[in-house]
């Protein structure tokens, strides 16, 4: 027991030097942008700079873990836009207005997890998604791939206009995008029986 009880602990702290380096790390790409060298996630964290891969099996690993904490940002972020009630367009724009949002409050780690291809959670926009469609009277869940789809043409288009901000404002891009994502979506639905009307209100949380 008690030699379990030993490995446990240690297990915990190096959970907790591993979450402490990402949590540096992705300080050190909002700072400095998305090519943050080790020296600036070193100092982030408060560690000598061979230290920061001790608890990775190398710059890939720690870089991974780093597009999934972004990406958990991002999902926590949203979360309440995925239980708005509107009609799907509101539902839809006011969703990708607090993608963007997030995108301009934090663009290094935006482009970082889009880079990395570590996308908000897809299981949890289906699960969003599978909740209007039931409000709307459909008991059904969308394609996960194709969810996935739209998430990663939002990424591409935002992380260009952040390259490009002189090219159009964030509002008329939000407006366009989310256009877009209605589109795919009504036609995913036309394509799996259940079209949703797109005047109707709905309320996932009813």
């Amino acid at each position: 027991m008690k030699r379990d009880t030993i490995a446990a602990r240690r297990a915990g702290a190096t959970d907790d030097r591993r979450r402490r380096i990402v949590e540096a790390a992705a300080r050190a790409i909002e700072e400095h942008g998305t090519g943050a060298g080790l020296g600036a996630i070193a100092d982030q964290a408060g560690v000598p700079r061979p230290h920061v891969y001790r608890h990775f099996t190398g710059k890939d690993d720690l870089d991974e873990a780093v597009a999934r904490h972004a990406a958990r940002m991002l999902s926590a972020w949203i979360r309440p836009s995925l239980t708005a009630s509107g009609t799907p367009s509101s539902v839809i724009h006011g969703l990708i207005d607090r993608v963007l949002q997030w995108a301009v409050e934090h663009p290094n780690l935006y482009r970082f997890r889009a880079r990395l291809g570590s996308p908000a959670a897809v299981d949890e926009l289906v699960d969003a998604l599978a909740a209007y469609l039931r409000a709307a009277g459909h008991d059904t869940r969308p394609p996960a791939y194709v969810i996935a789809g739209v998430v990663g043409m939002v990424d591409a288009g935002i992380v260009w206009w952040l390259d490009h901000p002189d090219e159009t404002g964030a509002g008329a891009l939000g407006a366009w995008l989310a256009d877009q994502v209605l589109l795919v979506l009504q036609d995913m639905l036309r394509r799996i029986g259940h079209p949703v009307d797109p005047a109707a209100s709905l309320s996932p949380q009813s």
